[in-house]
């Protein structure tokens, strides 16, 4: 693909999200279990150990259907990777990721002229923030800065922040991409069977305090299967027509023959996706146990729906 189409695609972002139904990718994490992800390893790392997994995993999500792919970057700011001991390898890793979902693009688009897009995922640093923990906001605004401004090097299209339970720290997330980059932004946090975040977060709140903050999207994704969430985005639309990102797990997960198995079907992700639409979310995608298979499904209801 020449470079003035890849630029006129990136540049439309924001403008398809007002004329389609955009469905991004599902999990990395538990896709990168069948890679050899092991537990307590760092599932970013592999951009660097093994990245023909990684371009793997971010093709088969092309092959499905998929507009818009995540980047392996959702534990790589920089006090996560300090547990692992590679805060000075962040920026390696985090421009290694884009790099690896440029490739597929790039070799998908070889066959198939669509635009496609690269979001950059952050997450939450897991850590507890004052006043409720011992981990001061300047630290966590420190960490983000230096995962946006990897990011921010790239040829990223945009940044979505997900699966955070705490508003102050999303807050400050948010804060360290506005100021350190002109990129769009989706702000997403999760919810549980209560329609709030662990720390009692209604959807109405994490709407009017984000879009107050300057989030360009605000969504819910993780924590909950595709039900409880179709809950907490109905209630987000009833008070704003602005973007907003969907991304459920594939159910709630439980133990089989020391397994951890996610019941939701490609079909019943489907089912949830036309509900979805009706309601007017401009992007669906799947969270923790979600594959190719899950968002092929969504796929086809997206085409199917008006």
């Amino acid at each position: 693909m020449i470079e003035e189409e890849k630029k006129g695609f990136k540049s439309a972002f924001l403008d398809q999200l007002g004329q389609k139904t955009m469905v991004m990718d599902g999990a990395m994490g538990t896709m990168l279990q069948q890679y050899g992800l092991k537990a307590g390893e760092c599932p970013e790392m592999f951009n660097i150990i093994n990245p023909d997994a990684v371009k793997e995993i971010h093709t088969s999500y092309l092959e499905a259907g998929t507009d818009i792919i995540l980047t392996n970057t959702f534990g790589a700011n920089g006090l996560k990777l300090q547990k692992y001991g590679l805060r000075d390898r962040l920026s390696e890793i985090n421009i290694k990721s884009v790099e690896l979902a440029e490739a597929a693009i790039e070799d998908f688009q070889k066959i198939n002229i669509v635009p496609l897009f690269v979001a950059g995922s952050i997450g939450p640093t897991g850590e507890i923030l004052e006043p409720y923990g011992t981990v001061k906001k300047e630290e966590v605004l420190k960490a983000y800065r230096e995962q946006v401004n990897a990011l921010a090097s790239t040829e990223v299209d945009f940044i979505l922040l997900e699966t955070f339970y705490n508003l102050d720290e999303i807050k400050i997330a948010l804060k360290a991409v506005k100021e350190n980059s002109d990129l769009p932004v989706f702000a997403s946090m999760s919810f549980d069977e209560s329609l709030r975040t662990i720390y009692g977060i209604t959807p109405e709140k994490t709407i009017e305090v984000l879009f107050q903050e300057g989030a360009d999207g605000v969504g819910a994704n993780c924590g909950s299967g595709p039900d409880v969430l179709y809950k907490v985005v109905a209630k987000m639309r009833g008070i704003t027509d602005a973007p907003l990102l969907v991304k459920p797990n594939a159910g709630i997960p439980y133990l089989e023959n020391n397994k951890e198995v996610y019941p939701a079907t490609p079909q019943e992700m489907a089912e949830y996706t036309e509900k979805y639409i009706q309601l007017g979310i401009n992007i669906i995608g799947g969270c923790c146990g979600t594959t190719p298979e899950h968002i092929r499904a969504i796929v086809q209801k997206v085409k199917k729906t008006p």
